[in-house]
């Protein structure tokens, strides 16, 4: 089937953002916990393939990273398919809402706050639970590894932290926009999986991610403090993820379905060689269309 068009998927990323701001506050963290537990999942396998790689890792590093690629998207498609929340995504679509006017400004802040730390709960309880306390980190290779990848990804520059955020949210924030655009589910998650591939594979900065990465090599004897952390790593991919996720979002939203401007924005023609600005300028509402019931 026909895909929808550029138009029409803005609409439903509006729509898909007022609805996470409307969500009741305890609703949202529990899905940014359940979020952040899937997101588990797929850092955890990065983990082993890379820690288990053997002499693989060192030979053709490539074939490793391409795996990893292939397969850390299924936990994004988890997320996308079951309706749970991810900071990520929140960080394109609420703020489009923001720019249509169909949210408040200081919801945007507190919708962020709230799925982050639910995701960085859900994540941490995975680490715990299903991989320190479940003896999957018991391999010395596996440890070095993971030790290893938290220090490298706090001793990143911050300027190269955010750029590597940039380009991680721009691509995980296009396969919303395909999968989106998507009408058959089949559809939805090739879609998903093709930027979301592209991003692990580039070897850019996810903050949900990290926030198994660095963690898990902290509990593994990582000499990483809590503020090390947060300095070098939550900041810098954050703000990242921020930049690129507004990068696509908001230029859609201004294309497709600007907000009510002022009347003095607009211009028409009233007979004469000076230009008056009394023409209704283009409403949120005159073209959107009815996708109430789409989600992200």
């Amino acid at each position: 089937m026909d895909p929808y068009t550029p138009d029409q998927v803005t609409a439903m990323l509006i729509g898909s953002g007022e609805r996470k701001a409307k969500m009741p506050y305890w609703l949202t963290f529990i899905k940014s916990l359940l979020g952040g537990w899937m997101i588990g999942f797929g850092a955890n396998l990065v983990h082993v393939m890379h820690g288990t790689a053997g002499n693989l890792a060192t030979d053709a590093p490539v074939i490793v990273n391409l795996l990893g690629a292939v397969f850390f998207p299924i936990p994004l498609l988890m997320i996308l398919v079951t309706g749970m929340e991810l900071i990520t995504a929140n960080l394109m679509v609420v703020p489009m809402a923001v720019a249509n006017r169909r949210v408040k400004l200081w919801e945007l802040p507190v919708n962020v706050i709230i799925v982050f730390f639910g995701n960085l709960a859900g994540v941490l309880v995975y680490a715990m639970l299903l991989a320190q306390c479940s003896e999957l980190y018991t391999s010395q290779p596996l440890i070095e590894f993971t030790v290893s990848l938290a220090v490298k990804k706090t001793s990143l520059g911050w300027g190269v932290c955010v750029l590597r955020g940039i380009g991680c949210n721009f691509l995980v924030c296009m396969g919303v926009w395909l999968a989106t655009s998507s009408r058959e589910m089949s559809s939805k998650i090739i879609a998903m999986y093709l930027p979301a591939s592209l991003f692990v594979f580039l070897g850019f900065e996810h903050v949900a991610a990290n926030m198994y990465f660095v963690p898990m090599g902290m509990l593994n004897g990582a000499s990483i403090t809590v503020g090390r952390y947060i300095v070098r790593s939550v900041l810098p991919s954050f703000i990242g993820n921020m930049l690129g996720g507004c990068l696509l979002g908001l230029p859609m939203v201004f294309m497709h379905h600007p907000p009510e401007l002022p009347s003095f924005w607009s211009r028409s023609s009233s007979g004469s060689s000076m230009c008056t600005f009394t023409e209704e300028a283009p409403t949120r509402v005159a073209s959107r269309v009815n996708v109430s019931e789409s989600k992200v």
